[in-house]
């Protein structure tokens, strides 16, 4: 299947976020029918639903990197019980689900455990910067090189959303070799990383 990595951050503090699980076309158009049942006896009901959501983003990401994807259909991504697998269409990702203080984030991944995965309050206007930062201070850490040597590269991928295809990192002027993923919502930022 191939190897790939994708996460996404949820600010639950969002007032939007907040009574999403009480809007019942949004939860329909969001969750499956057994995901659906799985909310309605959830503890915290807002948190669960935005791990889902978050897996099913992350997980998407995934699925695009490896051809798997073209149409983000949230419904048709189903996450395990346990949030510990996401599938689509027969491929079948493994999840970690973490949430922290008014946050929930999602890392999805085939191939190779991630390297790392984090999540911190954004750190400037521009959250794609806060995120890039994140990423080159967590790669730095991992690698003993300078935070300002990354930079993360965007290709022109013609009939996507953007118009870009995935962010990739690059060391000076050549490739770091394995897969990051960047997210942002709200207050927060999140990356993770697998490398070779």
């Amino acid at each position: 299947m191939g190897r790939g990595i994708g996460n996404d951050v949820v600010d639950l503090g969002d007032p939007w976020a907040a009574g999403a699980h009480d809007r019942p076309r949004f939860v329909a158009r969001v969750c499956a029918a057994e995901e659906r049942v799985r909310l309605g006896v959830a503890a915290d009901p807002c948190a669960f639903l935005w791990s889902m959501f978050a897996a099913k983003e992350a997980a998407y990401k995934v699925l695009s990197k490896l051809g798997h994807a073209r149409i983000l259909a949230h419904r048709a991504i189903v996450t395990g019980e346990a949030l510990d697998v996401v599938s689509c269409e027969g491929v079948t990702l493994r999840l970690r689900v973490t949430t922290g203080a008014g946050w929930v984030h999602a890392v999805a991944f085939a191939g190779g455990e991630p390297a790392f995965a984090d999540v911190a309050p954004t750190d400037a206007e521009d959250a794609s910067l806060s995120a890039r930062r994140l990423l080159y201070a967590r790669m730095a850490a991992e690698t003993g090189c300078a935070a300002t040597d990354f930079r993360v590269v965007r290709d022109p991928r013609p009939g996507s959303f953007t118009g870009l295809g995935p962010p990739r990192l690059m060391y000076g002027t050549g490739p770091v070799h394995g897969d990051v993923s960047l997210s942002h919502d709200g207050r927060f930022v999140a990356c993770a990383a697998q490398l070779d």
